[in-house]
């Protein structure tokens, strides 16, 4: 009887005989980090001294968690390292914006107070709300700006098909402005139509702000709807936002308009025919990744850095289309060559292996590269007629992608010239030569602007960017005493770009805050910048 009770007898507590309490030892931060023993010394462990890192203990009490308690939140802390090491490699980190720029020690943290691009862009006042909101359009007037939107916007992204849009167009003028996806495009569209044209008025840009204001009212609705009008109408209140050089706005309407429009798997999107759906996609999948990698804003996995696997065919159209097509495929093309040298780059660097030899291995891949960048620039053909002023802006943009495209493979090796972090021997030579091909790259697109920069375009804020990258890295070799490796027409280089921010520096507070930086640093480096 006395042995039956004793087997029913309850178990031991979890924590008391089967778990001996005794006070958990908490490693340090860094140490936790590196996943190395920790010697618990206080205020700062043995490693930490010796390494001068800051030694920082958790505050968390762990004393009163057992030894399995603690294994699961060891396992914890080790997943959620590997889920941060997993997303951080997921993108090619290949920053070239101002904000690294001015974060090198050649300008000994002088502007780090001023380097966030996105805290400056928020300070950007909201646009003029309309006095009143416009609803009421006519055909005669709608026919006008949809000529104008197809000629200077559509007819490069090409997210519409103009025969679909005037039926649309007529349909809403006869019926009325109502709350539907239809109406929203219509509206978009003269919105951008009335801003399109480089001679737009006082008055245009009254009209156009009054027809997005009206679009604005019906976007909200559009989460309910299905349809390619949907993706349609968030990315053409991107390029609205990006005529009015507001990039952070634009980016969340481009990068809503990817996920409306994302295929579920796209290596099925067939591949061979016209499709304005993948032409849809393309637009809005490129505008999103170019300017989150500027801005540096975290991807979300279903767009990602990987560029769709098919380019778009082309529809059947008459000869005055294909220049522009050209340069939506070219564009395109050039973009998945520039997704690889980033890929490319950043896995060099990225290699756990001493410095030098990163820069090395580097250096061995970028001939073949060059030549690939190379092959893209003569297989264009000369189709832009110059004296056009569209087509002559497009001529342009495209050379001044392929000069970024050079600019991801050089800019390393000029960065680490700068801060004297190269290897000795050999190396040091080819690492110049690059580096001194990174600021020609710089002088070269400045020379190349002259005028172009006073055209408003949906590109705009983003020459504004190339702008200040490449006078940033011409005056960042000049300070830090590098003069050898700067070409003829370095400091008109500079006063080009300086030039092109001061004329658009009022409609946005990141571009006035770089030219102000410019200023600072022209003075300093002999040249001229008027206020």
């Amino acid at each position: 009887m006395q042995a039956e009770s004793d087997s029913r007898k309850r178990p031991a507590p979890r924590g008391t005989a089967a778990y001996p309490r005794k006070r958990a030892v908490a490693a340090c931060q860094t140490c936790r980090s590196r996943k190395t023993k920790c010697d618990n010394r206080r205020p700062a462990c043995t490693f930490c001294e010796r390494a001068g890192a800051t030694c920082n203990y958790s505050s968390q009490d762990l004393s009163a968690y057992d030894p399995a308690s603690l294994a699961i939140l060891d396992r914890l802390d080790q997943l959620e390292n590997t889920l941060k090491s997993h997303i951080s490699s997921g993108a090619p980190q290949t920053f070239l914006g101002a904000k690294h720029i001015l974060s090198w020690p050649v300008f000994q943290e002088r502007f780090q107070s001023r380097a966030n691009l996105v805290q400056l862009l928020r300070q950007s006042p909201p646009l003029d709300r309309p006095k009143s909101v416009n609803c009421d359009i006519d055909n005669e007037t709608c026919k006008q700006l949809v000529e104008q939107c197809f000629q200077h916007v559509l007819s490069k992204n090409p997210v519409l098909e103009e025969e679909a849009l005037r039926k649309t167009i007529n349909r809403v003028c006869l019926n009325g402005v109502s709350w539907d996806a239809d109406s929203c495009l219509a509206l978009l569209v003269c919105a951008i139509g009335s801003i399109a044209s480089p001679k737009s008025s006082d008055t245009d840009w009254a009209a156009s702000s009054s027809y997005f204001g009206a679009a604005q009212r019906r976007i909200g609705m559009l989460m309910s709807w299905d349809g390619i009008a949907v993706p349609q109408c968030y990315f053409l209140a991107g390029v609205y936002f990006m005529y009015n050089l507001r990039p952070l706005e634009a980016w969340r309407m481009f990068a809503q308009a990817v996920v409306c429009i994302h295929p579920d798997n796209p290596e099925t999107m067939p591949p061979g025919h016209y499709s304005l759906e993948e032409c849809v996609y393309w637009s809005c999948w490129k505008s999103e990744v170019e300017l989150r990698m500027i801005l540096q804003l975290p991807s979300f996995g279903v767009i990602g850095n990987r560029y769709p696997p098919h380019i778009p065919e082309p529809p059947v159209t008459d000869a005055a289309h294909e220049p522009k097509w050209f340069y939506y495929l070219a564009d395109i093309s050039l973009r998945r060559l520039d997704m690889n040298i980033r890929e490319t780059v950043a896995t060099a660097l990225g290699r756990q292996i001493e410095k030098g030899a990163r820069y090395t291995k580097l250096a061995r891949a970028v001939p073949t590269l060059e030549e690939q960048l190379k092959d893209w620039a003569k297989s264009m053909p000369d189709v832009f007629n110059m004296s056009d002023t569209e087509e002559s802006v497009l001529d342009s943009i495209l050379k001044g992608r392929l000069l970024d495209s050079y600019d991801i493979l050089y800019i390393p090796f000029l960065e680490a010239v700068l801060a004297a972090d190269v290897p000795h021997g050999e190396a040091v030579a080819v690492m110049e030569t690059y580096a001194r091909k990174a600021l020609e790259c710089c002088v070269g697109r400045m020379t190349g602007l002259h005028q172009r920069f006073t055209i408003r375009h949906h590109g705009t804020w983003l020459m504004l960017q190339t702008c200040m990258r490449s006078a940033l890295l011409i005056l960042a070799a000049r300070v830090a005493g590098h003069s050898d490796l700067l070409p003829e027409g370095w400091g008109s280089a500079v006063s080009i770009a300086a030039t092109a921010l001061a004329y658009w520096k009022e409609e946005s507070p990141d571009v006035q805050d770089r030219f102000d930086i410019l200023r600072m640093l022209g003075a300093e480096c002999g040249v001229d910048i008027p206020a």
